[in-house]
């Protein structure tokens, strides 16, 4: 029947309003797709990132582990061997000092006892012409003519002067070898030159502290970049939690409101009496108000009649 106020326009639509709800639903699906898509993608970016920063970990504990193995394996154990060097060459100092003390000493001694050897020698020497040229030396096989009991008194005489001349003359000889020995181990003390490894222990230690240092500085700073980097993978592994739980929610809603259209279009709805071929296609004519114009005054027409 026709509106006897003639006020057509508070006549009630369902068709318009199931329509409005359907644009409605519509929109928000295509939202929700959007967000699905975009979502995706930065799920997707998130993952790069994730993986980025598990090998700059990787990386990072790989070169801190390094670091810690040429500590204990390499460094500690040379840089203590280095110490022993320089404390062995510093007392192969000290002793080499106290060695050339000694050999000077004892050169000193030497020659002083050579000199005496010598002048001692060289006395028994003169001592020895003296009696010669006072007492002739007796010949062997001869005797002389006189007293006999002094003749083995001159005997005994040349016998004792000849074992002082030979002692004072293998004294002699030895003194000589002794000095010459002793300046042999001076030169071979001076050759040696033990104090010249100083110069090369302290540049040895000094280059093992510098290299132990430089160790040591690079496990504090991969140390301190596996804890960056790991926070840094925490943070990307949150924001991915985030973004993926954001992502299900935007496609559980996409088939939500999907289901939910078609649910009106093809449902229950579909034993409803109404006209809902603008709802249910494709091309979407709800969006084409002058569509329930002509179907409103076909149905008002109806009625009138």
């Amino acid at each position: 029947m026709a509106n006897m106020n003639g006020n057509d326009s508070a006549i009630p639509n369902p068709e318009k309003n199931i329509c409005d709800i359907q644009k409605v639903i519509e929109n928000e699906r295509k939202t929700a797709e959007s967000l699905y898509t975009a979502y995706t993608t930065k799920r997707d970016s998130k993952e790069i990132a994730r993986g980025y920063k598990i090998c700059c970990l990787d990386k990072a504990q790989e070169s801190y582990d390094v670091y810690q193995d040429l500590m204990s394996c390499i460094v500690l154990k040379n840089y203590k061997k280095t110490e022993v060097i320089q404390k062995n060459v510093d007392d192969f100092c000290k002793k080499d000092d106290e060695l050339e003390k000694l050999i000077n000493e004892s050169s000193k001694l030497i020659n002083e006892l050579r000199v005496k050897i010598k002048e001692a020698n060289d006395a028994a020497c003169a001592m020895a012409n003296c009696i010669k040229d006072c007492i002739p030396e007796p010949k062997n096989g001869t005797e002389r003519k006189g007293n006999k009991a002094e003749w083995q008194r001159i005997k005994e005489v040349y016998k004792y002067l000849k074992d002082i001349t030979d002692k004072t003359s293998t004294l002699a000889a030895k003194g000589q070898n002794a000095f010459n020995s002793t300046v042999n181990v001076a030169g071979i003390q001076t050759f040696i030159n033990t104090c010249g490894l100083k110069s090369f222990a302290s540049k040895l230690i000094e280059t093992m502290k510098a290299f132990k240092d430089f160790i040591a500085e690079n496990i504090k700073t991969t140390e301190k970049d596996v804890a960056t980097y790991r926070d840094e993978l925490n943070v990307v592994v949150e924001e991915l939690a985030d973004v993926t739980c954001t992502l299900y929610l935007e496609g559980t809603k996409e088939k939500g409101l999907f289901a939910t259209r078609k649910f009106i279009c093809e449902g229950e709805c579909k034993d409803v009496p109404l006209d809902l071929s603008c709802d249910c296609e494709e091309n979407d004519n709800c969006d084409d108000d002058d569509h329930y114009e002509s179907k409103n005054m076909k149905q008002q027409s109806e009625d009138k009649d």
